[in-house]
């Protein structure tokens, strides 16, 4: 969403969530990242330890302006 690769490296220390999917997804992909925002939040200071990660499978239409968009809809955290 910003441009930069990522390794496993920056994320040192934090539980990964990765989920793939796309942003026109109508259901199961919204659903999903809004359930992983509530348990982030649901452990409290310990939610920071927890890293959400959206791959998209729809390169062609899931530009990085709007997965930075849809993810920050759910937590400003998430990165894709």
């Amino acid at each position: 969403q910003d441009g930069r690769a990522r390794s496993l490296a920056d994320f040192k220390g934090k539980v990964l969530v990765v989920f793939f999917g796309y942003t026109q997804c109508p259901d199961v992909c919204p659903t999903t990242m809004a359930e992983v925002a509530e348990v982030k939040k649901s452990l409290g200071a310990d939610g920071d330890k927890v890293q959400g990660i959206f791959v998209t499978v729809d390169p062609e239409r899931d530009t990085a302006q709007l997965l930075k968009a849809y993810l920050a809809s759910f937590d400003p955290s998430f990165v894709g």
